[in-house]
C-alpha cells in the first residue's frame, strides 16, 4: 500500500475511534512520507489518545515541511500540545503567532479568533 492508500486507511480507522489502530497506521506512513498533511493527521490522532509529547514532534514537523499548509490549524494543534504538555510559555507564542495571521481559506478567522480566546483565557 502507498502512503496516500494509508493514509485514507488511518482516516477511516479514526473516523470510526479505533485511533490506536490509527496511530500504527500514521507509524507506518510518516516512515516513507514527507507530506505534511500525514504528519499533521498523526499529530491530530496522538492528542486524541493523550500522547501529547509525540503530538508535538509530528505537528512540528508537519509546520516544518511546508510552514504554510493549513498553517492556523496546525499551530492550533500544537499549541494545544505544548499546554497540555505543560509548556504553557510555548503554547501562548503559538497562539500570538496564529492571532497575529492574515485570514485564509477555508478557516478564515476562526483560527485567530480562537488563537485569540485561548489567549484571554490562559495568557
Amino acid at each position: 500500500m502507498d502512503s496516500e492508500e494509508l493514509y485514507k486507511k488511518a482516516m477511516e480507522l479514526e473516523s470510526r475511534g479505533e485511533h490506536k489502530t490509527a496511530i500504527s497506521t500514521y507509524e507506518e506512513i510518516i516512515k516513507k512520507s514527507n507530506d505534511p498533511r500525514h504528519f499533521i493527521a498523526f499529530g491530530v490522532c496522538l492528542q486524541k489518545c493523550g500522547h501529547w509529547k509525540q503530538s508535538i514532534e509530528a505537528l512540528e514537523k508537519g509546520i516544518s515541511l511546508k510552514p504554510h499548509y493549513c498553517e492556523g490549524d496546525a499551530r492550533l494543534f500544537l499549541a494545544k500540545a505544548l499546554f497540555k504538555s505543560g509548556k504553557k510559555g510555548r503554547a501562548i507564542k503559538q497562539w500570538q503567532h496564529v492571532s497575529r495571521m492574515q485570514s485564509e481559506y477555508p478557516s478564515y478567522e476562526s483560527v485567530q479568533n480562537e488563537a485569540r480566546k485561548m489567549l484571554a483565557q490562559h495568557a
